[in-house]
């Protein structure tokens, strides 16, 4: 099983790679909540120097790394489109996809 640290690393690589154009780093937030639980977010800002934050996907667990993980599989889910390299645009273009 991936370990917490490594799961939260390859997560944060992950959306700033899929946001890469964005203004200001897109990022994971984690806090703590009453009774156990632990929130966790992807953001992202429209705007330079924090300004315009969305939250792209959140999930909650009873520790840290249930809380990553969930918020991982729903990044995954909902919010990649996947990467075409130029071969596949090409591709697509000359089928007429």
């Amino acid at each position: 099983m991936i370990s917490e640290i490594a799961l939260l690393d390859k997560l944060t690589k992950a959306i700033a790679f899929a946001y890469k154009e964005d203004k200001t780093a897109p990022g994971v937030t984690v806090a703590s909540l009453p009774k156990g639980q632990y929130y966790c977010s992807v953001v992202r800002y429209d705007g330079a120097f924090a300004k315009g934050k969305k939250v792209v996907c959140s999930a909650t667990g009873t520790t840290i790394g249930a809380a990553v993980r969930a918020v991982a599989d729903e990044f995954l889910l909902t919010s990649v489109k996947p990467v075409k390299n130029p071969v596949d645009e090409l591709q697509d273009l000359v089928k007429g996809v």
